[in-house]
């Protein structure tokens, strides 16, 4: 059977050849694409040459517009299962391999997911050696058979960054395909938020400190697939992602007036149904 793959540049580091190290060696091929604007990177890779595959135009064209490129290809070449990471993302020793039999042999049609290590601390605490059942996932690390795409259709790319994982992984599930999560299988995620510690009373948090733009994202993108999909097990969403955010950016963040600006025009839009990409700043 055969395994394609795809990360997305943007901006990368040096580290994203250690990351990719983690799972390349079990792949037929790997899409690298190319987000970062000027399309000036310089991309060595003589050890995976012959597997790795460069798309993009040099501009950032969003998360779902990649994925969707990717689902084309694996369709027009005759791929069985797609693999999606973020570049900042890596399986823990040699979980990948052992991740990629377990789907193989479990002959389910689902959208399948590792267990992600944020902060060194995993999301699921299950002991099962399985597979268990979750409403939604994130992208990074997350193996798709290709054939679902035929069934749900592709990313919505008109969310352009954010809640695209969500809203696939629920509309999956109105259609009756699963999403489940190998608790033993681990993915070092680098989600580039929480980073320093504040306390407030008794409680001690992090505050996300994302950018206005992707304040913007989280909020539009996330309120129009709550609204798409009203049974979602959501109901702290505006909480969370909303009202504590501004809290957050009021109280502990720098550049206060664009991260508000970007919470209330994401509030706005989400409200009102627009897409695309994001035009207020």
């Amino acid at each position: 059977m055969k395994t394609l793959g795809i990360v997305i540049f943007y901006y990368p580091t040096d580290e994203v050849w250690k990351n990719i190290a983690s799972y390349i060696d079990l792949l037929d091929k790997l899409i690298i694409w190319n987000n970062t604007p000027g399309n000036q990177l310089d991309l060595h890779f003589p050890t995976w040459e012959e597997k790795i595959v460069l798309m993009g135009v040099g501009k950032n064209l969003g998360i779902g517009k990649a994925l969707n490129k990717a689902i084309l290809y694996a369709k027009e070449n005759q791929y069985d299962y797609l693999l999606t990471m973020d570049q900042d993302s890596h399986f823990v020793k040699k979980d990948f391999k052992l991740y990629l039999k377990a789907i193989k042999e479990s002959n389910i049609r689902s959208i399948f997911s590792p267990n992600y290590l944020l902060h060194d601390k995993a999301l699921y605490t299950s002991i099962d050696d399985g597979f268990i059942e979750v409403e939604t996932t994130m992208t990074s690390g997350s193996v798709y058979p290709v054939e679902v795409f035929s069934k749900i259709g592709l990313f919505r790319d008109d969310f352009f960054i954010d809640a695209i994982d969500t809203e696939f992984s629920l509309r999956a599930k109105k259609s009756g395909i699963t999403t489940r999560v190998m608790p033993q299988v681990y993915l070092v995620h680098g989600a580039g938020y929480q980073k320093t510690k504040h306390k407030f009373l008794w409680k001690t948090f992090f505050p996300n400190e994302y950018s206005p733009v992707r304040s913007y994202y989280i909020v539009r993108n996330g309120i129009i697939t709550k609204r798409l999909y009203p049974w979602a097990n959501w109901k702290g969403f505006l909480y969370y992602w909303f009202y504590k955010r501004l809290f957050f950016v009021i109280c502990y963040e720098d550049n206060k007036f664009a991260k508000i600006k970007g919470l209330l025009y994401g509030f706005y839009h989400g409200m009102i149904g627009k897409t695309g990409e994001q035009t207020i700043f």
